[in-house]
């Protein structure tokens, strides 16, 4: 069974979400892993993926949740959309709006 994403701030992620969507931006990134660390304005989190953005762009994620050796919680991409020109401002109006913030 394929969960579906829970569109979440990377606070608000917890051990027994199955599947996430974040928007945030890379801030740094680990080539010999093969990972990322994604930040929204409420956290960081590392995010294992194929596909490496640079340094400072805002992307889309949506993966499964694990946790790592040491036990922090980490995203396994399954997308990541790149969102350069994506209106945050607003984005987190809606937010609002829906009372999801």
């Amino acid at each position: 069974m394929r969960y579906y994403s829970i569109e979440k701030d990377i606070v608000e992620i917890k051990e027994d979400d199955k599947r996430v969507s974040i928007v945030g931006t890379v801030v740094r990134k680990n080539t010999t892993k093969y990972s990322m660390i994604v930040d929204d304005g409420t956290g960081e989190i590392e995010v294992y993926t194929d596909t490496l953005f640079d340094i400072g762009n805002l992307v889309r994620v949506i993966g499964r949740i694990f946790k790592d050796d040491t036990s922090r919680l980490c995203i396994n991409a399954e997308i990541i959309q790149d969102f350069s020109g994506f209106d945050v401002a607003l984005y987190q109006k809606v937010r609002i709006m829906e009372g999801k913030l």
